[in-house]
């Protein structure tokens, strides 16, 4: 029983050693970094743009931009788009509905 024992753990300890050794180490090549390089720089990219789009959207404006900016949504017929609670923008986005109507 001792010798099953003895022989099944040789085998399996043979068997682990050479899977070991038959294993090649991860190698990259420099067109794998690159491209990695590139995926990241890409996102990175993307990233930056949409915070750039969210601090525009959202960022100060003058009352008079504002005004102007309402004015065109409505006149144009765009949906009300007022993400900075703008006085000036509601007014100018009744003037230009009522432009757009005529009166």
């Amino acid at each position: 029983m001792k010798s099953k024992i003895f022989t099944i753990g040789t085998i399996a300890t043979t068997v682990i050693t050479g899977i070991t050794f038959s294993v090649k180490p991860a190698q990259a090549s420099f067109g794998d970094f690159m491209l990695g390089v590139g995926a990241a720089t890409g996102v990175g990219a993307i990233i930056r743009s949409n915070q750039r789009a969210t601090q525009e959207r959202y960022g100060p404006s003058t009352p008079q931009e504002e005004y102007f900016r309402g004015r065109q949504d409505g006149f144009n017929g765009l949906r009300y788009d007022n993400p900075r609670n703008s006085s000036d923008y509601s007014r100018g986005f009744n003037e230009g509905l009522r432009a757009r109507q005529g009166r």
